[in-house]
């Protein structure tokens, strides 16, 4: 069996984390660990993490939803906080979005952007794009949102190819690990800057596809700030990403501070997002790893395409780790990490 088909069935092999909380690293401004319910002598605790929606749950598909009505069904569905998705902070639609913040209940805010400047074709863009980042971490750090702000680095073009783990990373030559540098060094400083919790988003097909080339941008950027994010259907995707464990020993993952858990389906070229428990992902295992690691920020989801009802969609994801955690609590012995 190859790696690839390893990955699809999560043949597992003994892992150095034990299970319950774990040592991993923590922000000064994240929860301390925490459960629902009073748990008993004998019962784990486990970290209260902030779930966020991200903003694509309501986009595509032939159809648009307010920003009042997005807030509303992230509310109802239980979500701590959103996520806003490449929304220029310049737009009226960010503005529209800044006039309802005030009657919501979100705890944690989050922005993503995207630059495309690591490409051939755009490499004369570099420094235009790398003002609006800073730009943007500025907009972020006065905030009185004060959201997290993650950054990817987009791709294809020259890093195309036939399948995962032969595009992206796998095809960067100098010229585009020297601009991811540039970016990367910069977004750091501006968020030490601006006083802004950043991270660096891994995306499949693109230069920082696997956990791996994340160290190496971090490593050749010489980031004192920023961390690695963990997004789970990025990562399965691929099979030249190291495995779990082995990402979550690296050092630079005492920095991790975002987490994307979304499901899928999957071949060695495609997937499409699903529902949080109905994909090819064993999201109870990945919970339980980064439980075991102590991971205390944010998980967001995704839920891009999907498909029909975005609420219940979503709902999902909230729905799906709460049922995962209290199992956890309530039967000890179901944890995927007992051994």
């Amino acid at each position: 069996m190859n790696k690839y088909s390893d990955r699809r069935t999560f043949v597992k092999q003994a892992s150095f984390l034990a299970a319950g909380l774990g040592t991993g690293a923590c922000t000064a401004d994240q929860k301390q660990p925490s459960t629902a319910d009073e748990p008993g002598e004998n019962q784990q605790h486990f970290p209260d993490n902030p779930l966020v929606l991200f903003d694509n749950f309501h986009t595509g598909n032939r159809r648009s939803y307010s920003w009042k009505s997005k807030f509303a069904q992230a509310q109802a569905a239980g979500f701590d906080g959103f996520e806003f998705a490449v929304v220029d902070p310049n737009s009226d639609r960010w503005k529209e979005a800044m006039d309802l913040t005030p009657d919501t209940n979100f705890k944690v805010w989050g922005f993503h952007w995207t630059t495309r400047a690591v490409i051939d074709r755009n490499a004369e863009k570099i420094d235009a794009e790398i003002d609006k980042i800073i730009e943007n971490v500025e907009v972020c750090g006065k905030s009185p949102l004060k959201p997290y702000f993650t950054l990817s680095l987009s791709g294809y073009a020259e890093l195309g190819g036939p399948t995962f783990d032969q595009r992206g990373s796998a095809r960067a030559e100098d010229r585009h690990w020297e601009r991811a540098y540039k970016i990367i060094a910069a977004f750091d400083k501006a968020c030490a800057d601006n006083g802004v919790r950043g991270s660096l988003y891994p995306h499949v097909d693109w230069i920082c596809d696997t956990p791996q080339s994340a160290f190496k941008i971090l490593d050749g950027a010489n980031a004192q700030t920023i961390g690695p994010a963990f997004c789970s259907h990025h990562w399965y995707a691929n099979p030249a990403s190291i495995e779990l464990d082995e990402a979550l020993a690296h050092p630079m993952m005492q920095r991790l501070n975002y987490v994307v858990l979304t499901n899928g389906l999957f071949t060695n070229s495609s997937f499409k997002a699903i529902r949080f428990n109905e994909g090819q992902i064993d999201m109870a295992w990945i919970l339980a790893k980064l439980y075991a690691f102590g991971y205390q920020g944010p998980i967001s989801s995704q839920g891009w395409q999907i498909g029909g009802d975005p609420f219940v969609a979503c709902k999902s994801f909230v729905d799906g780790v709460k049922a995962l955690q209290k199992r956890f609590i309530e039967q000890p012995e179901l944890n995927p990490l007992v051994n």
